[in-house]
């Protein structure tokens, strides 16, 4: 895997980077959605950004791995210098207010504007995104930014492709323009919203749970739970029922007390899976792993599937 870091291109380089150029600002609020399409057919989360937005967060770790927030485990960084993060993905999928998000997703804007041209000129260069083999298997899986044309959904250009340096260019002369959150802030102070494609929610069933969580949220990449790290405390699957039984089965992974289960039917209080998806795990990293998190009534619905003893189904009446 050809593992050039960014920061390394910046030095090796030398000399001016392009030029920004002029800002076209309605082209830079043009507005992407997450997940219409994915590699390996993931359900989509329907999350908004604009084009630019999508592009870095599609193209540099998705806030996990690579170029992701500051803090994510240094094996996932994949030879991306630590503080190196151009995590810019929304700060919350609803009018939660988590201060802590939303200064990561203000400090990667600062660093993508204070880099914009040793970022676009990376991307000239051939140097980053780093492609080949090894790479596309580590983002196979991941959800792509697709936008709505005439009403149908097509996927947004590579980042490397001449419309994708393009789009990339004008967002950054334009200062980076982001997508704060998908519906306003509870405590009513202003910030950037556009509304979410309406999805199904996730419900308390295991197959909206497979569905919707772990293949819509990203949990299925092969980086995460998909068979690519062996610190997972479990490995997802295209079968359903398999991928259940190896929640049921698992212990909680290397951080943790062995003894621990991630799922134990009928008692939430004592299921690791919950307590990593509320942020509030005594172990190991919260999760999604650099994503957003659940909203309430999504934790809700995991809750009650646990209380009713993690079925293969519905829950009874």
């Amino acid at each position: 895997m050809r593992r050039v870091a960014l920061a390394l291109s910046f030095v090796l380089s030398g000399g001016c980077g392009p030029e920004l150029g002029v800002c076209d600002e309605p082209q830079a609020l043009r507005v992407a959605y997450d997940g219409l399409e994915s590699i390996d057919g993931a359900p989509p989360s329907g999350l908004p950004a604009y084009e630019g937005q999508a592009l870095m967060i599609q193209s540099c770790g998705y806030g996990g791995f690579c170029h992701g927030a500051d803090g994510i485990p240094v094996a996932n960084r994949h030879a991306a210098p630590s503080g190196l993060s151009f995590d810019v993905q929304l700060a919350a999928a609803d009018g939660t207010v988590d201060e802590e998000r939303v200064a990561r997703q203000r400090r990667g804007r600062f660093r993508v504007v204070q880099e914009a041209t040793d970022i676009l000129r990376s991307i000239d260069e051939g140097t980053m995104p780093p492609y080949g083999d090894a790479t596309q298997d580590v983002f196979s899986g991941a959800p792509r930014y697709v936008r709505l044309v005439d009403g149908d959904a097509e996927a947004l250009p590579a980042i490397e492709s001449e419309e994708g340096r393009e789009i990339l260019r004008n967002w950054l002369a334009c200062g980076a323009p982001i997508v704060e959150r998908a519906a306003p802030r509870d405590d009513g102070v202003p910030s950037r919203v556009v509304p979410p494609l309406p999805l199904p929610p996730i419900e308390p069933t295991w197959p909206s749970i497979f569905e919707n969580l772990l293949g819509g949220r990203g949990c299925s990449r092969v980086l995460c739970h998909g068979g690519g790290d062996e610190r997972a405390g479990f490995r997802t699957s295209a079968d359903a029922a398999a991928t259940r039984s190896a929640l049921l089965e698992a212990a909680s992974g290397s951080e943790c007390d062995p003894s621990q289960r991630l799922v134990v039917p009928g008692d939430p209080a004592a299921s690791l899976f919950l307590a990593k998806l509320r942020g509030d795990a005594p172990c190991g990293d919260p999760m999604p792993l650099g994503g957003i998190p659940l909203r309430q009534v999504e934790l809700d619905a995991v809750e009650a599937w646990i209380a009713c003893g993690a079925p293969d189904g519905a829950c009874p009446p």
